[in-house]
């Protein structure tokens, strides 16, 4: 049977000038620095107070009084999102955002938790939503750790602090979030597609309580932007549940900060998963619900495996879940 699917996005490479490439890498590139700085933010602070860099952190000071300001998007904050979806799908080998079911936002009417895997190094699908203009009515929420920092608060005003996401989804609000988190990161592999959900309870609760519909979202490719480091994934895994990442990855030879190029980023927003409401879900509630969003998430990746990687390709692929 034909999949019933509404695509938002068709970047085609053959049409993809030079310039509008290197203004895709510009693009990401500012993205990952802007991520990396915000997880080092507090370092750079300390180091430039005890070096007497004054300049560096009286700009730092400067940043931190403007991100926490209570101010809400305005003009130029949608400007420069424009000028972002412009130009950074230009930079892969084709970006495609396809929706499940005929349902896309603001079409429809039904409050919804989208939920985003895997995370990859860097959330490069992720933030490839987060700039799409069907989804701008949809909270996109950082962790806890980079939404603390200065850098990342200007781009996003959206904890995914637990208290935060209660008031979220107890207003109403539509929110974005890759459950998978650090752990998801660890194990990024340009070979494997992984997922880390088998633990990631507290979303599912969630939405149980609020009674959220839950569209799962896999970014075929996201894996195949940077190489990692495998291997150590105990260790790895234990400094994660602190808040700390632990990836060590790099992309193109002369700047391993840029994504490798020739990867097709291909996202699935499968359709949703209608949640009752239940205020105070059991665990085994929980649990129900939580086995069929895994079941859902593993039936977008196998129905949409050889649409993103080509038959050959997508025949044999297998995403192992964590």
């Amino acid at each position: 049977a034909a999949k019933k699917t509404v695509s938002v996005l068709e970047s085609n490479p053959a049409t993809t000038t030079k310039f509008e490439a290197f203004l895709g890498a510009i693009t990401v590139s500012s993205f990952i620095v802007i991520w990396l700085s915000s997880a080092a933010s507090p370092l750079i602070l300390f180091i430039s107070l005890r070096e007497g860099y004054y300049k560096i952190t009286a700009f730092i000071i400067l940043i931190t009084i403007i991100a926490y300001l209570p101010w809400k998007r305005g003009p130029i904050s949608r400007c420069v999102q424009r000028f972002i979806d412009s130009n950074h799908p230009q930079y892969y080998n084709g970006v495609s955002i396809v929706f499940e079911g005929g349902e896309v936002p603001p079409s429809e009417h039904r409050q919804t938790f989208f939920a985003v895997h895997p995370h990859g190094a860097f959330c490069i699908g992720w933030a490839l939503l987060f700039t799409c203009p069907t989804m701008h009515r949809v909270r996109f929420c950082f962790a806890p750790s980079l939404f603390a920092s200065p850098f990342f608060r200007l781009f996003s005003r959206a904890s995914a602090a637990r208290p935060s996401m209660n008031a979220y989804l107890k207003n109403g609000e539509d929110c974005a979030l890759p459950p998978g988190g650090f752990e998801e990161a660890t194990l990024t592999s340009t070979s494997q597609d992984r997922v880390f959900i088998k633990k990631r309870y507290g979303f599912v609760r969630l939405c149980l309580k609020y009674g959220v519909a839950i569209r799962p979202v896999y970014v075929f490719g996201e894996g195949r932007l940077f190489s990692n480091v495998q291997g150590f994934w105990g260790n790895r895994l234990a400094l994660n549940r602190f808040g700390i990442p632990t990836i060590i990855v790099w992309g193109r030879w002369f700047f391993p900060l840029l994504p490798k190029k020739g990867v097709k980023i291909y996202i699935v927003v499968g359709k949703p998963i209608v949640l009752p409401k239940i205020e105070n879900p059991t665990k085994e509630e929980v649990a129900v619900w939580h086995n069929k969003y895994i079941v859902e998430l593993k039936r977008i990746y196998d129905e949409y495996k050889e649409d993103a990687y080509g038959a050959d390709e997508g025949k044999v692929a297998k995403v192992e879940v964590w």
